[in-house]
C-alpha cells in the first residue's frame, strides 16, 4: 500500500509536481480496480432471474426505480464522504456494498432481501458517483499538470472503454456461469468487487483538506459546494445539461430492446444490436479526446445534443433501417462523446476543496431524472406507440435544455449588470 498523501489541492499538485511520482503505477491499479468493477456477470441475467422467481415485469421495474431512489438520495452525503474522509476510503465502501448486493440475490424467495439489495446497489453506486472521477482527476494532474484537463479527456476515455470491455467479458461469461448455476453470476460478481479493493490499497488517499482542516462539519462543506455551483452559472448548466442527457440516454437503452423486439426482430437479432450499438459506442468514446480538441466547449456540447435529438427522431420513425441508424450512430455518438466531455468539463469548473461533493450533484441529477424519466417512458409505451413517446422525450430534451440555457444566461445577465 502507497502512503503517499495527495491530501493537497490540485493546485499544489499543478505547481509542485514531481517526475519521481509513480503516477502510472496509480493508474495502472485504478485499471484494476475498474476492470473488476466493471466485470458485471450477473447483468445479463438479473431481470430473468427475477421472473423466473415469481416477479412480474412491473415490480422489476419498481425495484430498479428503488434503486435510482436510494442512489439519489445518498448522493449529496457519500460526496461529502468522499472529500473529507478520503475519495479512496469511498471506493472501497462501494465495492464492500456492491458484494453484499450481490449476496442478497441469493434469497429470491424473501422480498426484504431483495429489497434491500437494490437499496444498497444504490448507496454502493453513490459512493463510487463523485468519488471515482475526482480520484482520476488528480492523477490526470499528476501525469500533466499543464494540461490536466486534455490528459484528463483522455483517462475518463480509457476509464469508460475498459469498463465496456470488461462489461462485454463478464455478461458473457455470466450467461455461462448462470448456465450451470444460477446463483453462479452473483456469487462470482461479488467475489470481484471485493478483489476490487486490492488495486484501490494500492493508490494513496485523496482528500480536499489537510488534517489542521479535518474539524469540517459537513453541512458547511455541503454549503461551500453549493455556494460554488450557484456562484459559476456554467458549472450550474453543465451539471443539469448532463442529468438531461444521461437519463435521457439510459431511458432509451433499457427500453430500445423492447421496441426493437416490436418491430420484428428476433431474440438473436436483437442480441446483436445491442452488441454492435457497445462496438459503436466504444469506437466513438475512443475518438472523445480528439473531438474534444477539435470542437471548443460552446460547439460540442450543442452538436452532440443535436445528436441525441436526431437518433430520437429517427427512432421516431419506426422504420427498421433509419431506427438503427439512430440508436447504432446519433445515439452512441451522443453519449459516448458528451459522457467523457461533460465529466471533464464540470472537473475544470469544479473546486478541488469540494470536487466529489459537486461530481455527486452531477450523478445525483442523472438519478432523479431516471426516477421521473423511467416510469413515465413506460407507462407512455403502455398506452400510445413507441414513436410517439419518442416524440415526447425529444420535446422534453429540449424544453428542458432551452430552460436551463435560459436561466443560465439569465443568471449571467443579472450578475453583469450587478456589476
Amino acid at each position: 500500500m502507497s502512503n503517499t498523501s495527495l491530501k493537497q489541492p490540485i493546485v499544489s499538485i499543478s505547481t509542485k509536481v514531481s517526475a519521481k511520482q509513480p503516477w502510472r503505477r496509480w493508474l495502472l491499479a485504478f485499471d484494476g480496480y475498474n476492470t473488476s468493477t466493471n466485470l458485471a456477470f450477473a447483468s445479463a441475467i438479473w431481470v430473468i432471474y427475477l421472473a423466473t422467481h415469481g416477479y412480474s415485469a412491473f415490480a422489476i421495474g419498481l425495484l430498479e426505480m428503488l434503486f435510482h431512489i436510494a442512489k439519489f438520495v445518498a448522493e449529496v452525503p457519500t460526496g461529502i464522504f468522499a472529500d473529507l474522509m478520503g475519495r479512496r476510503k469511498s471506493l472501497i465502501v462501494y465495492s464492500v456494498l456492491g458484494a453484499i448486493q450481490q449476496l442478497l440475490f441469493l434469497a429470491p424467495a424473501l422480498l426484504p432481501c431483495i429489497i434491500a439489495s437494490f437499496v444498497l446497489s444504490g448507496i454502493a453506486y453513490a459512493f463510487r458517483g463523485g468519488a471515482e472521477e475526482a480520484v482520476l482527476w488528480t492523477l490526470a494532474g499528476y501525469a500533466d499538470p499543464d494540461q490536466q484537463a486534455a490528459r484528463y479527456s483522455k483517462l475518463v476515455s480509457r476509464m469508460f472503454m475498459l469498463g465496456m470491455l470488461a462489461e462485454l467479458v463478464g455478461t458473457t461469461v455470466g450467461g455461462y456461469l448462470g448456465s450451470i448455476l444460477q446463483i453462479l453470476p452473483f456469487i462470482c460478481q461479488a467475489i470481484m468487487s471485493l478483489i476490487a479493493i486490492v488495486p484501490l490499497l494500492l493508490i494513496p488517499e485523496q482528500k480536499a483538506i489537510s488534517n489542521q482542516q479535518e474539524h469540517i462539519n459537513p453541512l458547511r462543506h455541503f454549503g461551500a459546494g453549493i455556494r460554488a455551483v450557484w456562484q459559476n452559472p456554467t458549472l450550474m448548466g453543465l451539471l443539469l445539461i448532463s442529468g438531461l442527457i444521461e437519463g435521457g440516454g439510459t431511458t432509451i437503452y433499457f427500453f430500445y430492446q423492447l421496441d426493437l423486439h416490436g418491430l420484428g426482430f428476433s431474440l438473436a437479432a436483437i442480441g446483436l444490436i445491442v452488441a454492435v450499438g457497445k462496438g459503436t459506442n466504444f469506437l466513438f468514446t475512443a475518438l472523445a479526446p480528439r473531438t474534444m480538441r477539435a470542437l471548443p466547449q460552446r460547439w460540442l456540447v450543442p452538436t452532440f445534443f443535436l445528436a441525441q435529438i436526431l437518433s430520437l427522431l429517427l427512432m421516431s420513425m419506426q422504420q427498421p433501417a433509419l431506427s438503427l441508424l439512430g440508436y447504432l450512430v446519433f445515439s452512441q455518438a451522443a453519449n459516448a462523446i458528451l459522457t467523457p466531455a461533460l465529466s471533464t468539463y464540470i472537473n475544470g469548473h469544479s473546486p478541488e476543496q469540494q470536487r466529489a461533493t459537486v461530481l455527486s450533484l452531477q450523478t445525483g441529477l442523472f438519478s432523479a431524472t431516471m426516477i421521473v424519466l423511467f416510469p413515465l417512458f413506460g407507462l407512455g409505451v403502455s398506452y400510445v406507440s413507441y414513436s410517439i413517446v419518442y416524440l415526447w422525450t425529444l420535446a422534453a430534451l429540449i424544453s428542458g435544455s432551452l430552460i436551463i440555457l435560459g436561466g443560465v444566461w439569465t443568471i449571467k445577465r443579472f450578475r453583469h449588470k450587478e456589476i
